[in-house]
């Protein structure tokens, strides 16, 4: 049985794409470099904590840390929704 909890740091669309940056927290270069890339197709989107594992089953937290790309008044819940329902695609 697995007790530790993974923890890794992603970037999170607002239309629920996202893409791991990996296990360690990301050097400021490493996020800005996630932002702009955002920004250099229209996007937006946060920096977030993913705790759990991404396929497993099991339920999975997501902490948004920071917006990146495009300045944004996106909805922090509807991104998180449509990452769900994306999940679900991918492990199922």
């Amino acid at each position: 049985m697995r007790t530790e909890t993974e923890t890794r740091w992603i970037v999170l669309g607002t239309d629920g794409r996202h893409v791991s940056l990996g296990r360690t927290e990301p050097s400021e270069a490493e996020i800005a470099t996630a932002s702009d890339a955002l920004a250099a197709q229209g996007l937006s989107g946060w920096l977030a904590r993913l705790q759990g594992d991404y396929y497993s089953r099991a339920r999975v937290t997501l902490e948004p840390l920071q917006r990146i790309g495009i300045a944004h008044d996106a909805n922090w819940q509807a991104a998180l929704t449509a990452f769900q329902a994306a999940r679900q695609r991918a492990t199922h």
